[in-house]
């Protein structure tokens, strides 16, 4: 290796753009909803921190090795373990980014840094849709070129520069639209349907067909099970409409004494892929606009929330049934967005059959709940509903209770003995009672509730809002009573809510504009860039013709600089000179002066040479104000 000083500044370049167009890779696929964070997040920090503490911060080419050879052993690992190896590849390949971001810098590294990215763009050629995809590919092609040129123009004797920036600058546009070309030319495929469960589901309890009154969570979950935005409303009036609403899940109808299941009720209406599934009827202007994100769950079923008219651009066939349950033939195995339509007057637009004879069913109601029927209303109980509204009341006057020791095999019985346990023994009680007065009830499991973020103005609902309520007939339709005590409402297993707040928003950023960026989101946004040109153009005429006059007159001022600055010039040594007793005429150059007194007369006249060459020699840059009053001082020092 050549030691000499401009070979380590070129082997310095070198460093900065083969760790440029990494990072780029890096970039290209964590755009992709495939790969997890942690592995790209570890080889971006440890990239940057290469370039900010330079090649003094790296491992030797064994060390570095060692780094690889464990991602590949892990990579095996995943695969036996049931990882698809697309996302295994991915992962193996940030692996090695990460080893070639750290190794130590000599031209074998940086070569495997240019093969790396090469490798990582591909990969997300494939995996990644999102338009974004673009912005990293285009710093990948421009620092690769520049990088090139550097790694080919080590050990010349003469060095082979790259083009300086301004020069790429001006081929930008010709560069982005190679870059547009290959984006659209590279292969790609439906990844959404051909890595079908690749995308890990969030494992969520009690929203199954059967469900289990002695296995709730013993602990407030506070993952995010979907989030809800505006799409054509002010957020505070959003926020005022959507607080306190319950989101319908799964209808449990029959019980056998320690759980409740789904009765398998005929369908309602079926709907196929990007069909429109119309529930209601909504005059126009009297409805709300708005999207559901939800995250990739274990379960097929869609939360329709009060006043439901439509959900449109269904991404996947479904059903709903008389019931009023939704879901789709499959559970996704990604993160969804629907968009929905809901009514300002109606709460209750769905339409829910009449009930059926388990619904009815008086078996498996344990004796000590008509015992405690009878205390609370009397022998003379009637089937009203004033009298469904007096146990609901004595039932928010319990506790509520997570970890309450409530029996696996009678857990009615423990919790009458108790009185303390979660909802879904709360709405359990509450539809046995109503089955005792003779009325038919079931238990309906969704949300309810939910927080607001007051960073992205959306709502967010969590599994710890996940909910159970009754539903009981009565006068023809289905009342939905809820027997949960509030003080429910005012537990939450966030520990630090305001850094939540920000950091939610920015989840949703991420899932809006780059992850679920679709191609109606590009439609939209070229009608609103359209839409913007339309109303801006006079304005943008205007700044236009500013730009232009503003462009005009500082040319103009940059050619008269000269004579302005040498103006300025002539006053601060006129003034010099005054105070050493010399007098100048205007006419008078300072060569036919006399040297000022107590000024040696040999600086005197290099200093007039300085001052003629900064004066009249292209190639010099003519002297501020502060720097000739600095030249002006060290001549009077002797």
């Amino acid at each position: 290796m050549i030691a000499s000083e401009p070979f380590n500044r070129d082997m310095l370049r070198a460093e900065r753009l083969t760790l440029g167009v990494l990072l780029s890779g890096v970039a290209s696929l964590a755009l992709s909803d495939f790969v997890s964070p942690v592995y790209w997040l570890i080889a971006v920090l440890v990239a940057s921190l290469r370039l900010w503490r330079g090649p003094g911060f790296a491992l030797s080419e064994m060390q570095a090795s060692m780094i690889g050879w464990l991602g590949f052993l892990w990579v095996g690992l995943e695969l036996i373990i049931g990882r698809p190896w697309a996302v295994a590849f991915t992962d193996f390949m940030l692996i090695l980014a990460l080893a070639v971001a750290v190794e130590a810098a000599t031209p074998r590294n940086h070569l495997h840094r240019l093969l790396t990215a090469t490798f990582l763009v591909l990969a997300a050629a494939v995996l990644t849709d999102s338009f974004l995809f673009v912005i990293p590919l285009t710093c990948w092609l421009w620092l690769m070129w520049r990088a090139s040129v550097c790694l080919y123009s080590q050990g010349m004797h003469e060095y082979v520069d790259a083009p300086p920036l301004r020069h790429d600058l001006r081929l930008m546009l010709l560069l982005m639209a190679g870059t547009a070309l290959l984006f659209v030319l590279m292969p790609r495929f439906n990844h959404h349907s051909a890595l079908t469960g690749v995308q890990p589901r969030m494992k969520t309890g009690g929203f199954s067909d059967q469900v289990e009154l002695g296995s709730f969570a013993r602990k407030l979950d506070a993952r995010v099970a979907f989030r809800v935005e505006a799409v054509d409303m002010a957020p505070q009036g959003f926020r005022k409409l959507m607080m306190g609403r319950y989101w319908r899940g799964i209808t449990l109808s029959r019980y056998n004494g320690r759980s409740w299941q789904r009765l398998h009720a005929p369908v309602w209406q079926p709907w196929a892929v990007h069909q429109e599934v119309q529930l209601a009827a909504v005059s126009p202007g009297h409805d709300i606009r708005l999207a559901m994100y939800r995250e990739a769950s274990d379960h097929a079923y869609i939360f329709l929330p009060d006043g439901l008219a439509s959900i449109s651009r269904m991404p996947f066939s479904g059903e709903i049934n008389v019931q009023g349950d939704a879901r789709f033939r499959r559970p996704p195995s990604r993160r969804l967005r629907l968009y929905m339509r809901l009514s300002r007057q109606h709460r209750e637009t769905l339409k829910l059959a009449p009930p059926v004879a388990e619904e009815r069913s008086h078996r498996y109601i344990p004796p000590q709940l008509r015992q405690w029927l009878h205390q609370v209303l009397g022998k003379q109980a009637q089937p009203t509903l004033a009298s469904l509204l007096r146990l609901q009341q004595r039932l928010k006057t319990w506790t509520y209770d997570l970890n309450a020791p409530i029996d696996d095999g009678q857990p009615i019985v423990s919790f009458l003995q108790l009185r303390r346990g979660h909802c879904e023994l709360y709405a359990t009680v509450l539809a046995l009672a109503a089955r005792e007065l003779g009325l038919p009830a079931r238990v309906v499991n969704g949300y309810y509730g939910g927080e607001w973020n007051e960073s992205g103005q959306f709502l967010i609902i969590r599994q710890q809002e996940a909910h159970s309520w009754t539903e009981v007939w009565v006068n023809g339709h289905w009342l939905r009573l809820d027997a949960t005590p509030p003080s429910r409402w005012q537990l939450s297993g966030v520990r630090f809510p305001r850094l939540d707040d920000v950091w939610e928003s920015i989840r949703l950023s991420w899932y809006r504009y780059v992850l679920e960026f679709q191609n109606d989101d590009r439609m939209n946004l070229y009608r609103q860039l359209l839409h913007w040109l339309k109303t801006m153009l006079p304005r943008l005429l205007l700044l236009l013709l500013a730009g232009a006059a503003l462009w005009w007159g500082w040319l103009f001022w940059r050619q008269r600089r000269p004579a302005v600055r040498l103006h300025a010039q002539w006053r601060i040594v006129d003034r010099w000179l005054q105070q050493h007793q010399v007098q100048r005429q205007p006419w008078q150059p300072l060569r036919l002066l006399p040297a000022p007194a107590a000024i040696d007369g040999q600086r005197w006249q290099a200093w007039l040479q300085q001052w003629e060459a900064q004066r009249y020699d292209p190639a010099q840059c003519p002297w501020n104000r502060r720097e000739l009053r600095q030249k002006l001082r060290e001549l009077e020092q002797v």
